[in-house]
């Protein structure tokens, strides 16, 4: 950009440096450009142009304004996102673009939180989307890397309120209190008020979050309460369309101690609205249904008189970490769990092949 000091016709001043540049090329390239320097705006008849603007992504929007060119290679997610920023501000929109796409295939646990919250000061409604889903994904090393201290508040209460982000409500806890501790200017109270407190055990409840001071004791007292009954707990599940989570892939494990009986243990909470079971033996035999989340609290589901063909039972939507199958007689049973029509995935499908 030297070179161009010699026949340049304008002079911008950003951060007390000087860069050099043409009317005509800058106006070609940039409607912005055009009505800055070659409109009825007052800087079209002045040498020197001071613009409020970081000085270093300027000098990558001016280098791409000559050479077409974005150095990706050269610049870390910070500076990218400020040029993004600064690209937006100047209606580049090819810019912005090229640089969402950069920055969703170069997406991690590291930067997430950081694409997160550039893309909700400008509204953009597809990355805010990609963001979210990489952090369901990923929530448990999202909520444990530095980065996640960097979440706006805002972005910080969207993802308390989400019911697919499945981490331990006591690590959830912790990364609140310790975001708070990083943010002392925020209302914390507002933001841990989101924090699910019946899904935590009595135990973490009275030595991790009673010695914190942040909860209060009436609202201590119910959380423990409700643990106690079971009832209504307000689970966080996983949403895995067409993953078959009951698959030796996703860890799912079958009990059958008893051989009159089988429960089935699934890797996480998973959303559920109709199981489906066949029955292997041939002969009829009556069927009890019952699903838990914590193989305490056990919800009847249906009593089923079961032949050889497949019988589909339809439930209510409910959260699901445990199936148990109980009969009269031994059990040689396939089963199937599935969520039909979910609200974030179309359709999560649950095989149990027993």
């Amino acid at each position: 950009m030297a070179s161009l000091h010699m026949s340049s016709d304008v002079e911008f001043l950003v951060e007390g440096q000087r860069l050099p540049g043409h009317r005509q090329v800058l106006a070609k390239r940039s409607e912005y450009f055009r009505a800055l320097l070659c409109g009825s705006m007052l800087e079209s008849r002045q040498r020197e142009v001071r613009l409020e603007v970081p000085l270093e992504p300027f000098k990558v929007i001016l280098e791409y304004l000559y050479t077409g060119k974005l150095p990706f290679s050269s610049l870390d997610v910070d500076m990218l996102i400020d040029v993004r920023d600064l690209a937006h501000f100047y209606c580049l929109v090819y810019v912005e673009t090229l640089i969402t796409g950069y920055l969703q295939q170069k997406m991690s646990v590291s930067n997430v939180c950081a694409i997160l919250n550039a893309a909700k000061r400008c509204d953009r409604k597809q990355s805010i989307e990609e963001c979210q889903t990489f952090m369901d994904q990923n929530a448990y090393d999202v909520l444990k890397h530095d980065s996640f201290q960097m979440l706006t508040r805002q972005s910080l209460e969207e993802f308390l309120r989400r019911d697919f982000w499945y981490v331990p409500e006591v690590d959830i806890f912790r990364a609140v209190s310790k975001w708070s501790d990083k943010n002392p200017s925020e209302d914390i109270k507002t933001v841990v008020s989101l924090v699910r407190l019946p899904l935590m055990s009595i135990d973490d409840l009275l030595h991790v979050v009673r010695p914190s001071g942040i909860i209060e004791s009436d609202k201590l007292l119910d959380a423990i309460d409700q643990v106690n009954t079971g009832t209504n707990l307000p689970h966080r599940t996983v949403a895995l369309p067409c993953e078959d989570v009951a698959s030796e892939k996703h860890h799912a494990l079958r009990f059958t101690d008893n051989p009159n009986e089988l429960v089935i243990q699934l890797r996480a909470v998973f959303l559920i609205n109709q199981i489906s079971i066949w029955n292997y033996n041939c002969s009829h035999s009556e069927i009890r249904l019952e699903v838990s989340c914590d193989q305490t609290h056990w919800d009847h589901v249906n009593m089923i008189s079961a032949v050889c063909h497949i019988l589909r039972v339809g439930i209510t939507k409910r959260a699901v970490r445990y199936i148990r199958v109980k009969s009269c007689t031994r059990l040689n049973l396939g089963v199937m769990a599935r969520l039909i029509r979910a609200p974030e995935c179309s359709s999560l499908l649950t095989t149990l092949q027993i």
